[in-house]
C-alpha cells in the first residue's frame, strides 16, 4: 500500500496534467492512481469469453473490438451451439468493420445483448 506522502505526490502530478500530456502516457485498463499494483491488462484490447449450456451459447466481449478481432469471433461463433447471444455490455469501442459484422450477425439470427446506444444506432445506420 502506498504511504500518504506518495499518494500526495501522485495526486499533485495528476492535477498538473494537461490535455496535451495524455499522448505521453500509456493507456491503462483502469484509472486508480492509489493502487500500487496494476493488473496485467494494460495491453488488453479485447477479451472474449464463451459460455455454453446445451444448444445455447453466450459470447461475452470485453474491451475495444477492431477488425483484427473478427476472425477469432467468427471462429467462436462457428464453434458455438445453434442459439447464439453476443453480450456487448463491456464493449467500449468498435470500428466500422465490427459494426457491419455485428449487423450481419443480427440479420442471421444472432442476438446482440446489452449493446450501448451508440453501437446500436451505428448498426442501424449501416443497414440503411
Amino acid at each position: 500500500m502506498l504511504n500518504f506522502q506518495r499518494r500526495a505526490e501522485i495526486t499533485a502530478q495528476l492535477q498538473n496534467l494537461k490535455a496535451s500530456d495524455s499522448s505521453n502516457y500509456k493507456w491503462r485498463w483502469y484509472c486508480n492512481p492509489f493502487r500500487s499494483e496494476t493488473p496485467d491488462r494494460s495491453n488488453m484490447t479485447l477479451k472474449i469469453e464463451r459460455y455454453s449450456e446445451g444448444p445455447s451459447t453466450t459470447i461475452r466481449l470485453i474491451g475495444r473490438m477492431q477488425a483484427e478481432h473478427l476472425a477469432e469471433l467468427e471462429k467462436q461463433i462457428r464453434e458455438s451451439g445453434s442459439k447464439i447471444v453476443i453480450d456487448l455490455e463491456e464493449v467500449d469501442l468498435v470500428d466500422v468493420q465490427v459494426v457491419r459484422f455485428l449487423g450481419a450477425c443480427e440479420a442471421q439470427g444472432i442476438t446482440l445483448l446489452n449493446s450501448s446506444p451508440y453501437i446500436r444506432d451505428w448498426i442501424g445506420k449501416e443497414r440503411d
